[in-house]
């Protein structure tokens, strides 16, 4: 393996957070990392952006916005408790 390949900087998709959002099935979830390609672009979608993904209704994207903004927070305060 080349040193170049070792140096790539990797980016969280998205899964296994999106796998901690209640009642979020796995292709809901692929279809999220599909279109936005990665965690940060998830995170940072509107509302309206993520129920453009087919299957997500705006009451859904409103669920996974609320759900992945409490992952963060919990995320934060463990890192610092």
């Amino acid at each position: 393996m080349r040193r170049a390949e070792l140096d790539t900087h990797l980016e969280p998709r998205g899964y296994r957070l999106l796998s901690k959002v209640p009642r979020m099935p796995n292709d809901l979830a692929e279809r999220l990392v599909e279109r936005f390609g990665d965690l940060q672009k998830i995170m940072r979608a509107s509302t309206h952006d993520l129920s453009s993904v087919e299957g997500i209704s705006m009451q859904r994207a409103q669920a996974i916005k609320e759900g992945l903004a409490r992952l963060a927070e919990t995320s934060i305060l463990d890192r610092y408790s």
